[in-house]
Order: structure tokens, then C-alpha cells, then sequence
């Protein structure tokens, strides 16, 4: 189903709900009131009933329409931030991606031996291109003992981890 079609088709789906919603409970109201089951005082009751109702019910469609196009417009945002995110990674050499793959595969976090042994490079190269990758503010690096931890910097890991 092409994108727009579904976009009409959800919007026609709130409108209806909504609709049927209200024409039920306007009809249910009515039926009651035509058969005699209330007198005048519950009669009008019901009116005021069936008015808050409607009003209610056109409050919440105007919710819906205002959630559907805001989540639309930001759902698209995301989705372009998205593949902004992973076309950024092409422009990255071998090594270097190599490794920032491994990082996004353990969420963004890891020990710089992991990250030589996940991108499947040796820790020589490894450790240089991690301090190439820390100079262009790419990850940040801490001494933690005898290796290092390896964290992806915070827009990236924003941009590229959902």
C-alpha cells in the first residue's frame, strides 16, 4: 500500500471511529427518551449528557488529528536522521569501520581488545586507529586497567542506536 493511501486510510479510520462512536450514543439516548423511559427533567439530562459527550468526542478527534500529523512529521525526521546516521559511516576507512561497527553491535560501549577482536583487526592497528578515531571526537577512550573502554560519542550513539 503506497505511504500516502495509508496515510488517508488512518485518518478516514479515526474520523469513523470517532463518528460511529457518537452516532451510537446519540441514538442510544434518543431511543430512550422516544420510548418514554424518562420524563421531561430526565429528558433533559440526557441532552446535556449527550452534548458533553459530543464535545468530548470532538476534543479527542482533535487530538487525533494533531497526534497523527505531529508523530507523522517527526516519524519522517527520525527516519532521515536515521539514514543520515549510517551514510556517515561510509565515509570512514577500513579499519575505522570495521570498528565502529563492532562498537554499534555491543550498543555503542566496549573494551578496545573486544573491538580488535569483533572487527577481526590486530590490536596494533586497532590501538591506532582508536586514538585516529578519539582526535576526530568520533569515540571517547578512558583508561580502565590494563585495556581501555571505548564509548561512541553521544550524537552518534543517538543518531545510529535506536
Amino acid at each position: 500500500m503506497d505511504l500516502s493511501k495509508n496515510k488517508f486510510f488512518k485518518l478516514w479510520l479515526i474520523i469513523g471511529i470517532i463518528a460511529g462512536f457518537s452516532a451510537v450514543i446519540f441514538f442510544a439516548i434518543t431511543h430512550l427518551n422516544e420510548k418514554g423511559l424518562c420524563n421531561v427533567d430526565c429528558e433533559l439530562k440526557n441532552q446535556v449528557i449527550v452534548l458533553i459527550i459530543l464535545l468530548s468526542l470532538f476534543g479527542m478527534f482533535v487530538g487525533s488529528l494533531t497526534y497523527y500529523f505531529i508523530a507523522d512529521k517527526y516519524e519522517r525526521r527520525i527516519t532521515m536522521i536515521h539514514k543520515d546516521a549510517t551514510a556517515t559511516t561510509r565515509f570512514l576507512e577500513g579499519e575505522e569501520k570495521a570498528l565502529i561497527e563492532a562498537l554499534l553491535r555491543r550498543k555503542g560501549v566496549a573494551t578496545q581488545s573486544e573491538l580488535a577482536k569483533d572487527a577481526g583487526i590486530a590490536r596494533v592497528n586497532a590501538s591506532r586507529t582508536v586514538a585516529k578515531l578519539a582526535r576526530k571526537g568520533v569515540i571517547t577512550k578512558n583508561k580502565n586497567g590494563m585495556t581501555n573502554t571505548i564509548r561512541l560519542c553521544e550524537e552518534l550513539r543517538e543518531a545510529l542506536l535506536d
